[in-house]
């Protein structure tokens, strides 16, 4: 191999961290550090320079070269001929699901005031609701029955999508159906080549339809016996977690998310209007007996914006959970409501008093972080942050699969199996898995960013392919808050100044 010139991608993204520099690939990712002399070496490549052909090939490298080595190994160094090129990734399967939602109901017993649940309500055969919860308190089913519908404030798209959501026949997923249907998502999964999935079970408010879950895990398990690994997972508000529910979870390693915004919230009320923290505290204490993985679910929207604070970082400090996942609101009002230095700011607050006591703050958002931490991660999980692109199956009750709760795509039913992902609506979602908008082009953050939720971009814009800019400031400012606050060594940091 001959001696090459080389250049410095204009895909490279660097800024100063402390004493030194952060640099990544704004495509392809691969965060590391560079000390001054490191970065010194990175910017001798603002112009073509020659790289001899026995560092390219690693032979009997200094530390200096091992650094020139790294850098071209990362696309940050790149042939002055293939310099407008673009980077060389690995190839993005066409067809790839590892994650299966089972929309276990459609129903909830809790009236959030911001939730996409169109039916905020219960509409389900007494036996089939407080009969398997007749050791709950009864105040946790309280006005099981009452509907509160408004259809003028659905977030959903289309007709087709409106219509499932209020389907008097889509309110309950039978037990044997939940297991059919796992059973064909799982055979369009394999079909795939994935050997791993992650099933979330998912509403509405999931355990109103504990006995389908449970027929799941009594059938499934880890997946073992079905030749696939299977990691299970729950979004709940936390109001009818009874001991079989815990002690089920924990034993299947189911991991929970205790939908709960705040000590303070009015957000979340039960259906006869009354507090709702009493009985959620119960879950949670429940769920922390018996030692269950969780992590608390709390939403950062219009509505909750004055009591998002610190507080929920105690909460769940308390019972026992040192992770929680921050929604932060969908619609785009918000994000032109409050402006995004603002919104980075409030949820930078409650992050940083987290890391203090040892809890975490994750979330849509901090997958964009994620994903770029890695090198091309995109190319091996299939999708940026947003898994409805193709890597996901919503199933509802009635077996239609669409590509999220919040979106409008419907690829079909599930008992077409891996015919499915032969759908032209499904191509469409998957072809996005790698590929954003032109809009995003020469974004900091394009590689591993994939927008707004989808539902609230089809019904502004009638397109899953849109970008709501007003968002855009508010995911890089955080991602890069999240870089500045990565300590030396915690990533690849190459110091060649002496110590």
């Amino acid at each position: 191999m001959n001696a090459q010139k080389y250049i410095l991608s204009p895909d490279a993204i660097n800024f100063p961290v402390g004493d030194r520099v952060a640099i990544y690939h704004r495509q392809l990712g691969g965060l590391c550090f560079l000390d001054g002399e490191a970065n010194g070496i990175l910017g001798q490549f603002s112009r073509a320079t020659e790289i001899a052909a026995h560092v390219l090939e690693g032979e009997d490298i200094s530390r200096r070269e091992e650094l020139i080595q790294q850098l071209v190994l990362r696309q940050l160094l790149v042939p002055v001929e293939r310099m407008d090129a673009g980077p060389e990734y690995a190839p993005v399967p066409q067809n790839k699901v590892n994650i299966i939602q089972l929309i276990l109901t459609n129903a909830c017993n809790f009236g959030c005031t911001y939730c996409f649940e169109g039916v905020q309500g219960v509409e389900l055969p007494r036996e089939d609701v407080v009969e398997q919860y007749k050791k709950i308190d009864i105040s946790r089913l309280a006005s099981p029955n009452e509907i509160k519908v408004n259809i003028n404030e659905s977030i959903y798209a289309s007709e087709e999508r409106i219509a499932h959501q209020y389907d008097p026949k889509n309110r309950l997923m039978k037990p044997k159906d939940a297991v059919a249907y796992v059973d064909k998502a799982l055979e369009i999964a394999k079909s795939t080549g994935v050997t791993e999935v992650m099933l979330q079970f998912f509403g509405g408010e999931p355990l109103l339809n504990w006995k389908a879950i449970k027929a799941v895990l009594d059938t499934y398990g880890n997946g073992a016996a079905h030749g696939i690994v299977i990691n299970y997972s729950t979004v709940t508000n936390g109001s009818l977690i009874s001991e079989e529910v815990a002690e089920t979870f924990a034993r299947n390693k189911v991991a929970v998310c205790v939908s709960f915004d705040s000590p303070k919230s009015t957000s979340r009320p039960l259906k006869n209007g009354g507090d709702s923290a009493p009985v959620v505290m119960e879950g949670l204490r429940m769920l922390q007996k018996h030692q269950n993985r969780v992590a608390i679910n709390a939403a950062l929207t219009s509505d909750t914006w004055d009591e998002f604070d610190n507080s929920i970082v105690d909460l769940a400090y308390e019972y026992g959970s040192r992770e929680i996942g921050v929604v932060v609101d969908f619609d785009p009002t918000f994000y032109s409501k409050f402006g995004a230095p603002a919104i980075v700011e409030k949820l930078w607050g409650v992050i940083e008093y987290g890391r203090g006591r040892g809890v975490v703050l994750t979330g849509y958002w901090h997958q964009i972080f994620q994903v770029l931490l890695g090198f091309d991660a995109v190319s091996h999980r299939g999708f940026k942050n947003c898994s409805a692109k193709g890597a996901q199956l919503s199933i509802e009750p009635n077996g239609s699969v669409f590509s999220c709760k919040a979106g409008s795509g419907l690829y079909g039913n599930v008992l077409q199996g891996p015919e499915l992902l032969a759908t032209e609506i499904y191509r469409q979602h998957a072809s996005l898995r790698r590929q954003n908008p032109a809009f995003c082009g020469g974004c900091e953050i394009e590689g591993f960013c994939a927008g707004l939720c989808l539902g609230p971009l089809e019904k502004k814009f009638g397109d899953v392919a849109s970008v709501e800019p007003s968002a855009c400031d508010m995911y890089r400012g955080i991602t890069r808050k999240l870089i500045e606050a990565v300590a030396p060594y915690e990533v690849a940091t190459f110091d060649l100044a002496p110590n």
